[in-house]
């Protein structure tokens, strides 16, 4: 997905202000979507105006991370857009189970966890879990801590079938919990995606609707450091609306998901 230019320009200096103070790069963001976002910024901190805003968050800058999230949008479900999943579960990962002896999957723009959660319930019940290693990546440290945890509320359970949450669930304070047995196999790492380190070659990389928030050039940039990452024959999985550069070795092979190519 390109960028219109109307998105491409200056980023308002507050928001400038705040994504370098949570050790963000400023000029990687598109300024369209994120100039939009100001406003419910400036409802969560209950302040009329920029200006106030900062000056109450270096007052207290421990709203900033919840304040971040209104910025970055985090959206995620578990099983999010069911065909993918379907093909995940029915076509990548038995070929990849069946010819590697352990898989890495990163989850790049983790969010809450529901996405790295699914995989690793599919890995599960493919009775692979134990020889596989989950990454969880995001730039916002309320989702890490909220992936972590691993708390979800009744009204996120909407994605994941009644076998599945008998099995890899428990009831928790008005909250469905993760299991141990998932949880234990999932690393958390903050990181910004424009520097990520996945620690190591991936077998399987979900990259789902966060390049929509960089601009062209990063944009690129942060396709193309993920498809560094990925082993040949290693899948990238995307959100629907996204597609990596052309210029990359990446052949889409099912709905919204690409196979890294050898040249």
């Amino acid at each position: 997905m390109r960028i219109r230019k109307g998105d491409e320009g200056p980023l308002d200096p507050f928001l400038a202000w705040m994504l370098k103070r949570a050790g963000l790069q400023p000029a990687a963001y598109r300024s369209g979507a994120m100039q939009r976002r100001i406003c419910a910024c400036l409802r969560k901190l209950r302040v009329s105006s920029p200006c106030s805003a900062r000056e109450l968050l270096e007052r207290k800058p421990e709203l900033l991370p919840s304040v971040l999230n209104t910025i970055l949008i985090g959206v995620s479900e578990f099983f999010r857009d069911p065909p993918v999943f379907d093909y995940l579960e029915k076509t990548v990962l038995p070929e990849l189970l069946q010819t590697r002896p352990r898989l890495r999957v990163c989850s790049a723009g983790v969010s809450g966890g529901q996405e790295i959660y699914s995989m690793a319930m599919l890995l599960a019940e493919a009775g692979a879990l134990n020889r596989c290693e989950l990454l969880g990546v995001d730039c916002r440290a309320d989702a890490i801590r909220r992936g972590y945890a691993g708390r979800f509320y009744t009204e996120d359970m909407d994605g994941v079938a009644p076998v599945r949450r008998e099995r890899f669930f428990r009831p928790v304070a008005g909250r469905w919990e993760v299991s141990a047995e998932l949880k234990k196999q999932i690393q958390w790492s903050r990181q910004d995606l424009l520097d990520l380190d996945a620690g190591g070659a991936c077998d399987l990389i979900l990259f789902r609707n966060v390049a929509i928030y960089f601009n062209n050039r990063h944009g690129d940039e942060a396709w193309a450091r993920l498809c560094d990452q990925l082993v040949p024959d290693g899948f990238i999985v995307t959100g629907k609306a996204e597609r990596p550069p052309a210029s990359l070795p990446l052949v889409r092979v099912g709905p919204s998901i690409y196979r890294k190519i050898a040249r």
